[in-house]
């Protein structure tokens, strides 16, 4: 437990996790900066002899639920206004809308576990014309997960990145159309076996404990932070047919796994970067899978409850590791719901089963 003092209050809080976290005081409006760096999951606010909770003020929009998987086990996340986020700083989550966007802003938008911290390495060193650059973690990007000022602190040209479904993106970027929008989309049931690993590890921060077979069904009907896969890519596939004058790339995990400096090169193209054969190179190989979990994998650790350290965002980045996870009755299980689901989308002549070779090439990527 900690303690830190506002004007006229003390908070108490249960530390679970080391990120950067900023609260609200419900009683007094102070914003209140947690030194040591942690999220708190429990806390309450003493005013006198009264305690006040939280939930009852500025937490007042947003609920903490555990969404129940079919062992038992539960998955935290952060409800608000209907929708499942992560448990991010409440600030961070209300600042998407009234994100203020600029000319120059790049965003990365994808569904977890598609590619997004790869893609948006990619952005960044084109946007800087180079390679060398600083070192910085993709979640500082990243419009949920950031504090408004703080993005608003950052120069320009951003590359920023989200996972927010479209209709729930910022309005200015929807109707200012004054950004670079990069969509990446994947394999659905790939971004099912990462996003499992990904609850697992994390698991003093999403307290998920389940097994896969527990985990699939949760994952299929949407009971996750960021919700289904499906709703999601429907959404964004939509939002940009309806939306002709938005400016938008897309690409796929699939497409940039095959042929990663021509993609690359296209990325370039659309952000108005250098197209250089020797900078492209370059970029391709700087965020390599092997190049970024050597560079960064060693800062990007989480710590676990037996206190060994392993990188947050890289794990295997192959495509058609699916394979190695399914069993025959969720694959069965899964065609059905894509199916009915898809029929008629640019992701369903992607991913269908009924549409493509299921002998996808193994191969090393960044997963987040």
């Amino acid at each position: 437990m900690v303690a830190l003092i506002s004007r006229a209050h003390t908070v108490t809080a249960a530390a679970t996790l080391n990120r950067p976290s900023r609260l609200i005081c419900p009683c007094c409006n102070d914003r209140l900066t947690f030194l040591s760096n942690p999220v708190y999951s429990r806390f309450s606010i003493y005013s006198g002899e009264k305690e006040l909770p939280v939930s009852d003020a500025k937490m007042s929009d947003m609920e903490v639920v555990h969404l129940p998987d079919g062992g038992g086990n539960t998955l935290k996340a952060l409800k608000y206004k209907g929708r499942l986020w992560p448990a991010f700083a409440p600030e961070s989550i209300r600042g998407v809308e009234t994100f203020k966007s600029r000319d120059g802003d790049a965003i990365v938008v994808a569904y977890p576990k598609s590619g997004t911290h790869w893609v948006w390495e990619m952005t960044r060193l084109l946007q800087a014309g180079k390679t060398d650059v600083p070192m910085i973690e993709k979640d500082d990007g990243m419009i949920e997960d950031v504090l408004p000022e703080k993005l608003e602190s950052q120069s320009s040209p951003r590359a920023l990145n989200t996972h927010a479904h479209f209709e729930l993106m910022p309005k200015e970027v929807l109707n200012k159309k004054n950004c670079k929008l990069i969509y990446v989309t994947r394999d659905p049931r790939d971004v099912a076996v990462s996003y499992f690993n990904h609850h697992r590890k994390l698991v003093q921060y999403y307290e998920y404990k389940g097994q896969w077979k527990d985990y699939f069904p949760l994952y299929l009907s949407g009971k996750v932070d960021y919700e289904s896969w499906f709703a999601y890519t429907r959404g964004w596939e939509q939002g940009i047919k309806d939306n002709p004058d938005l400016q938008v790339h897309v690409t796929s995990y699939e497409a940039l796994h095959e042929n990663t400096n021509e993609e690359v090169k296209k990325l370039a193209q659309f952000l108005g970067a250098s197209t250089d054969e020797t900078f492209i190179s370059d970029v391709v190989k700087m965020t390599s899978f092997d190049s970024m979990k050597v560079s960064k994998g060693k800062n990007e650790t989480f710590k676990g409850k037996d206190q060994t350290e392993a990188p947050i965002m890289y794990r295997k980045g192959k495509v058609g590791d699916w394979k190695n996870w399914f069993t025959v009755a969720q694959s069965e299980q899964f065609n059905a719901v894509f199916d009915r689901e898809m029929v008629g989308t640019m992701a369903f002549e992607l991913y269908s089963h009924t549409k493509q070779d299921q002998t996808a090439p193994d191969g090393n990527m960044n997963e987040r």
